[in-house]
């Protein structure tokens, strides 16, 4: 199956750019910050702490590694922004292919403490706001997606997330252009039922 449809079976969106949040003019550490904030929901290490099962969150684990591997390198970058086709190194292919070795080559410094230290720093924290907003933004207001995606988003987190999200849309309006018509609406209305011929009407 192509890497474009397993990202749409996964998380459900078929850019490669928005399985991490990002646009298609973010540069190389916002990708592998995105990557590793994405990666870290689905490590081996932690699927006991989430709420999908050892094999799916293997196979996101896979794919955004695969992922990552196309828009971390400049040559296949340039391919799918231009052709949006996908050039996949053919050792990701492979059976045995260690994900996780490589993984960690990609992240030297991420131990399982470091790992840890960070998410609980993570959690509440500003950052994790500010990640959240820009997949509000993103995803135009989508809640599924948006806990689908988010670091920290196990069950005992949704509350939380949600309550983010809530405190977002009140501060941040999306759509005014929809508010500003219905607001129209409402003051046609009330001249409407101003209007004496309407009056009159209704009196008869």
């Amino acid at each position: 199956m192509e890497l474009t449809k397993i990202c749409a079976k996964y998380f459900h969106c078929s850019n490669l750019y928005e399985v991490f949040g990002i646009d298609k003019n973010a540069d190389r550490r916002s990708l592998k910050k995105a990557y590793f904030k994405r990666s870290l929901r689905y490590h081996p290490g932690f699927v006991s702490e989430r709420s999908q099962t050892d094999h799916e969150a293997s196979e996101k684990f896979k794919t955004l590694f695969k992922t990552y591997s196309i828009l971390s390198d400049y040559e296949r970058k340039w391919v799918y922004d231009t052709t949006r086709c996908v050039w996949l190194d053919e050792e990701l292919l492979r059976h045995d292919f260690d994900w996780v070795g490589h993984w960690r080559l990609t992240f030297k410094k991420a131990n399982d403490q470091a790992i840890i230290s960070f998410l609980n720093k993570y959690r509440g924290s500003q950052e994790e706001t500010a990640d959240i907003k820009q997949l509000f933004r993103l995803y135009k207001g989508n809640v599924p997606k948006i806990m689908n995606i988010v670091l920290c988003s196990t069950p005992e987190d949704e509350n939380r997330i949600q309550d983010i999200v809530q405190f977002i849309i009140s501060a941040y309006n999306p759509y005014p252009v929809k508010h500003t018509e219905e607001k129209k609406s409402v003051k046609r209305n009330a001249l409407s039922e101003e209007n004496p011929k309407n009056k009159r009407h209704r009196e008869l």
